[in-house]
This record gives structure tokens, sequence and C-alpha cells, in this order.
């Protein structure tokens, strides 16, 4: 690789003695390569700003199969401009701006920057442009970062069919004349205020200058520093339905920049800096010379040795906190991942007694979340490893439309969740909401708020819109989820859908007519579940049937669905609407058949928080066992571990064990959140706890032979395994379907001090207005 020499100066002006087309020799005997010799014949002196390094043609195809930069296009190391300054890879240009605020004769304004990673001149057009990526500064950016002075963040806009790495496929093109000066910045992973303007070598000013005078020699001509990058995924609409906003990475910082001693090469101008393209160079772990251990902060890891765990761990489940848990579609999704319920926290005294009823285990907390933690318990008391938040999503919903009365409560319970997370302190926290606070222009402000509110408790953040029709959802619902993970805990990826159209390689979606299956092979017999009593419409009501291999049309919210049964002959009840949103068929509800639908409505759909915590829990578990790093690109994180030789232990029961072992180990442990088998293990692929899972290896779960109760796993895998009838072995009489045997439901725990803000069940989910 060859160095280029930086001066001290600001910029780099050319010497009168400069050729106008020079090939610099940087202490190397270099003839001159045939892709040189032709440039050069090519170009004669048109482009007399223009200087070529010289390397070899290996290197020079290898960076131009990485920019994919082919003929016309041809890429160069150095461009002088105009007015003298040299512009090479590694450098940062600011950027004219045209924007609104460059005409208000604000001093304090500027455009956008670049940190240049190629220069590229088109052979047939003589035309220039700098390829990079894409700098601005923080208050830019509305409430998502805290305004700090010379500040940048990294914008990168990526398509969601982009398979190559976000930092590659998010580099821009910007014409050379679009360039206004070279600016010294640092790209780093330090905290504020390392490296930040202070730190700057113009920090010292004549005492004549006025405070405002320095401030805009600082704003115009200080250091910038660049620490967070905030990554958008566009659709194929162009429209941002996906992003990531975190703190960058030790590989993605310069070298000069990297978190550890302020020594060593790369941290003077005068010191030979390498000229790296795209690929960035991680230097080695730094040690104290003076001590025998190893330096106490040191964020620069090797990212290709693998993280070995200090000492062996007895193998525990993770544990899981809920707060606006409503009735518990959360936990429930939660509990079939395998982890371990601790807590729920909501107002609603209705949707609490459900929660306990259906989650015997853990702590119920009827409370305003205003008032956390619980009076009696502290903070530290509810720490969990995974903590999720359903905060109320009406006042944001598409579908509110007229001011209701608890829209100051919904609006503000939604600034508790950063405070929440702040005081629980889990290792990933994740989030669900209407998309409305994300797509709608007038509620951007609490989006961009929720994000800062986050990062402030120390998380990085990672959020998209899923229609989670894609996860077996018997609807095309869409939300907004969110995954937060603490600094220094891999940032863990959505997981992948599991269905979709024929052709897609995926199972088939779930329709109306699957996810009644539960219910309908009892056709007309009479029930004892209170909340199955179908009532059929009067003569004049009913409406003309239609076909059950569909989705269900609209959502479902707490009002229940606009949509009538297929038959036509009456309404679905609150047993049907449960299983459309992804509840087993025995989940207890209580009260009246208005308040059953609205917790129904109201719940986070278990089959889709499945997934999420699935893949959650796989990440910590493999971050625990040492096969991935913090800082590891998680994007095929399926693909990591089988590279990596991690061996996935089947599960033998609901109950999720360990999942990652060095070797496979014939032991009673069965995995914990196993989702496939390593293709070596010789292990059978287990079969998913969810009620709408297909195309899996039926289970051998007993059926009892008595009038009443036939449990909800065994009829319904034989059902969607293609069985088409329940065979007079199994059972010889069927007559009801009862709820499973109640449990002395937990003892609620109430806040009588809760008087700040009362937030009611009924508006804490997507629906109509009040």
């Amino acid at each position: 690789m060859h160095l280029y020499d930086v001066d001290d100066d600001e910029y780099e002006t050319a010497h009168s003695s400069d050729n106008e087309l020079e090939l610099l020799d940087l202490g190397t005997s270099h003839a001159l390569s045939t892709y040189e010799r032709a440039l050069i014949l090519y170009l004669g002196d048109d482009l007399p700003e223009l200087e070529i390094t010289g390397v070899s043609e290996k290197s020079a195809e290898k960076l131009r199969q990485n920019a994919s930069i082919t003929y016309p296009d041809s890429q160069t190391q150095r461009y002088k401009l105009s007015k003298g300054c040299v512009i090479t890879p590694g450098a940062t240009v600011e950027l004219k701006d045209h924007s609104s605020h460059a005409s208000a004769g604000d001093d304090l304004h500027s455009g956008d920057f670049l940190r240049v990673k190629h220069i590229i001149i088109n052979l047939q057009t003589n035309e220039v442009r700098l390829r990079g990526h894409r700098l601005r500064r923080l208050k830019y950016f509305g409430q998502i970062f805290d305004w700090k002075f010379n500040e940048l963040a990294m914008v990168l806009r990526v398509h969601e069919n982009e398979t190559r790495c976000s930092f590659v496929a998010g580099m821009e093109d910007i014409p050379v004349d679009q360039v206004l000066r070279l600016r010294d910045c640092v790209i780093t992973n330090k905290p504020y205020p390392l490296l930040s303007f202070k730190d700057g070598p113009r920090c010292a000013f004549p005492a004549s200058l006025s405070r405002k005078e320095v401030k805009q020699k600082l704003f115009h001509g200080g250091r910038l520093a660049c620490r967070v990058v905030n990554i958008g995924f566009l659709s194929n609409n162009s429209k941002p339905y996906s992003g990531i906003v975190r703190h960058l990475y030790a590989r993605e910082a310069d070298n000069s920049a990297l978190a550890g001693p302020l020594d060593g090469p790369g941290l003077s101008r005068k010191d030979a800096i390498p000229l790296d393209n795209v690929e960035h160079v991680v230097s080695p772990v730094r040690y104290n010379q003076q001590k025998k251990r190893r330096a106490s902060l040191s964020f620069n890891e090797s990212s290709t040795r693998k993280r070995i765990s200090p000492m062996p761990k007895k193998q525990i489940r993770l544990t899981f906190g809920d707060c606006f848990c409503c009735a518990g579609g959360a936990s429930q999704g939660a509990k079939q991942a395998g982890l371990h319920v601790v807590w729920g926290l909501d107002l609603d005294d209705q949707a609490m007694h459900v929660y306990s009823l259906n989650h015997p285990g853990a702590l119920p907390f009827c409370q305003n979340a205003h008032d956390f933690p619980p009076k009696g318990y502290m903070a530290v008391e509810l720490r969990v490893d995974i903590l999720h938040l359903s905060p109320p999503c009406k006042y944001f919903s598409p579908a509110h439309t007229i001011p209701g009365k608890n829209d100051q409560a919904n609006l503000e319970a939604i600034y508790t969740v950063g405070a929440i997370i702040k005081r629980v302190q889990p290792r990933v926290a994740t989030l669900e909401q209407t998309f409305g606070l994300y797509t709608y222009e007038e509620h951007k402000a609490n989006f961009n708020m929720l994000l800062r509110d986050i990062r402030t408790a120390g998380y990085d953040v990672r959020y998209r819109i899923v229609n989670m029709s894609e996860f077996g959802l018997a609807q095309p619902r869409k939300r907004l989820l969110m995954i937060a993970a603490r600094r220094g805990t891999p940032l863990p990826p959505f997981p992948k859908p599991t269905h979709g159209p024929p052709g897609s390689g995926l199972k088939p979606f779930n329709y109306v007519k699957d996810a009644l299956i539960p219910i309908e092979r009892f056709a007309r017999r009479p029930t004892n579940d209170p909340q199955h009593q179908p009532k059929p419409f009067d003569a004049p009501q009913r409406r003309k049937p239609y076909d059950p291999k569909t989705f269900l049309n609209g959502c479902i919210t707490e009002k229940g669905s606009s949509t009538y049964h297929y038959s036509g002959t009456r309404k679905y009840t609150p047993r049907e609407l449960a299983l459309f949103q992804g509840f087993p068929v025995d989940y207890q509800f209580s009260g009246t058949k208005t308040q059953a639908t609205a917790q129904v409505g109201n719940a986070y759909p278990p089959i889709v928080a499945e997934a999420v915590f699935a893949s959650v829990a796989k990440t910590l578990e493999a971050f625990d066992a040492g096969y991935i790093d913090a800082e590891d690109d998680l994007s095929d994180l399926d693909s990591i571990l089988e590279r990596k030789g991690a061996v996935l232990q089947p599960r033998q029961d609901m109950v999720r064990r360990s999942l990652f072992d060095a070797a496979p180990q014939p032991s009673s442990q069965s995995s914990r959140y196993l989702i496939r088998d390593h293709p070596n293990s010789g292990h059978a692929i287990p079969t998913s706890s969810s009620p709408f899972a297909r195309n899996k290896e039926p289970q051998q779960l007993s059926v009892e032979k008595t009038t009443g109760a036939l449990r909800e796993m065994s009829l319904l895998d034989r059902s969607l395994d293609g069985a088409k009838d329940i065979s007079d072995n199994d059972c010889e009489v069927i007559e009801s379907i009862e709820p499973r045997r109640q449990r002395q439901p937990a003892r609620i725990i109430k806040n009588p001090s809760s008087e700040i803000i009362e937030i009611s069940s009924g508006s804490e989910k997507e629906g109509d207005d009040d």
C-alpha cells in the first residue's frame, strides 16, 4: 500500500514546479502501467488539474471492481481544484448549500459534507465526480441527535434489495463543481468531546475577536467530527420503510480516530496515512506496555478473532419484562420463544386480570407507566435481559381522524419509553407501534424524539415497518417495530419472513380459513367457551359470502373487525378474532364480549412477537457463547453461525434451552431458542411452537377421551398437516371446547398513588377514536 504524506496546513497547495499531469513516485521504482499510459495518451492536456498516483494494474483493477467503476469511467488518486487545493481519497470536502437557509443570511449554516473514497473521471466527457459518504450536521436531523457544535452524522441511503454492505451501497456520486472547500474532519468511535473541534488545530484566536466571530471561524474552518451513522433503507417506490441509528464501530472509524491511547501513527497530519478505499483497516488491539494486564478501555477489537467467554457459565433462560402489556400478547410470544416472563405492567384492571390468568408466574403491576418503578420495588430488581414496550398508539394511528378524550395521555405515554429503558437497563429493548408514527409527517417530531430518548439511554436502534402477514398472521397488519441494543451488545437483526406468495420459497400465507381451523372442526356443535358464542344475523341482515382463502379485510382494533364472517351469516366472535391475532386457541380472556374484543384488538400478535424475540434471544446466546462480537454485521446471522461452526441442539419441549455449544452433546438440556439445526448435527428440524406453523412434523400429544377439552396443539397440528378428520381412536366424543383449567392468578400489584395520567387499556392500541 502506498502512503501519502499530508502537510499540517489546512489545504494542500500545488507548487509552481508541479507538472500539469504528474505521476507521483512514492519511494518505489514504478514503471508506468499499460493502463496509465493509455490514460495519459487519451487525456493529453485536457485535464491540467488531474494527478494520478502510480499504482499497479492489479491494485487499480481491484479498486475498480470494488467501487463498480467500469469504462468509460476511470479512477484517479488526486484532483487539483482551481484554487490549488488537492483532493485525495480520504479527504473531506464541504459541499455547496442549496437549501432554503442558505438564502436567509445566517452565517451558522452550511451544506453537507462528503468523505471522499473515490475520484472518478469519465474518459469520454472529461467530467469528474467524487464518490463517498455523505455527512450532515446534527442540527439538520431534527430531534434525533443532540445539537453539538461541529458534530456530524453519516447519512447512508440503501435500496431494500441491495445485497452489498451499507457502507458500500450507500456511497453517493457528487460532481466536483459542487465542492466548496476542504475541511478537517475525523470519523471516530470515541465519545464526545474527544477529537471534537476543541482538539482541532485552529482553536486559538486573537483576543480582539468577539465570541460571535470566533464561533463563525470555528463553524466554517474548525475541525468536524462524525460519531454516528443514520442508515435508511428505501422500498421500491423510493420511500423509507426501515432504518438504523447507531454509533460508529471501530472498523468504520479513521485509523487515527479509534478509541485508545492518543499516540501512535496516524494521529498527526505529518504521519503517513494509508489511502484505504472501501475496506476499512482495523489496527490490532493496543496493550498497556507498562502493565501486564490489558488496557482498561479499548474498542478496537479484531473483527476476525472469536471472542471467548472468560469463564464457563451455567445455562439459564433469558428474562423478559413487558411494559404496556395489555392482555399479554407480547408475553405470550416471549413464552413461545422460550423466554422467562418476569413481570408485566399496564394501567387497565381487566387487562391485568387476563394477564395474570395466562402468566401466573409473572408479577402483574397495575399502575401508570409514569410512576415506574412500582411502589415497593427498585428498578434494579426489575432488570431483565429483554424488555418490550407497546405504548398507546391510538393517537398516532391512521384511523385517528377526530380528537379523542385520551389523546393527551396517549401522546405523553410514548415519552416514558426512554426513561423506563434507562432505569431497567435491559440488554435489548423492543418496541411495537403503529406505522403512522413513522410515516405521517405530523408525527415525525414524536418519532425523532423517541429515537433520541432511546439513544440518550445508551442504545443503538434498528426500526422497520413490518407486514405481519409475512410471519403467518391472517391479516395484512402493518406495524412499526424497533429493536434497541445497549452499546457493547450486538444489535439483533429482524427475523426474515417465513410466509410468502407462491414461488417465493416460503410457506404459503395463512388466510382466514387456515386461522379458523382449530374452531371449525367443531362445526355447529355447541361450545362452553364464553368467547365463542356465534350469534346469527336475522335474515334481512345477512351479507354476501366471500372466499375464506383470502386475508381478513382490514385490521382488528379494540372494537373488533368491520368484516363479517365469510359465510355472511354472522359477525366474528372474540375467539375467532384472537385466532386472527395469532393467540393459542386456549388463551383466556375475561369480561364481557366487548371487553374481550378490546383485549384482543389491543394485543401485540404473539406469532410475530415470537419471531422477533427468538431472533433477539439467538443473538444474545451467540454473543454470550463467543461466536459473534458486539460490532459484527448480523444481517445474516445464521450464515455467520454456520461458518463459525456453531452447533444448534434440537429442542425437546416447549421450553427452549441453550442454543449454542462447541459440539453436540447428548444431554437432557434441550435448546432454548432453536429454529433450525446445524446441517452436520444429524438432528431433525424441530417443530415450531407457533399455532399457525405448517409443513412440520406433528407432535406426539395426547388427546383426552372425555367429553371436554381437546388440547390445542394436538388438533391444530394434525389439522394443518392435512388430517381429514379426527380418528375415532383419538377422541370418542367432541361436544365442546372448554377453557383450560383455571389457575390461581398472581396478586395484581397496584400503586394507589398513581394519579398523574390515567391511560385506559381502550386507548392503548390502534383503533377507532373514543
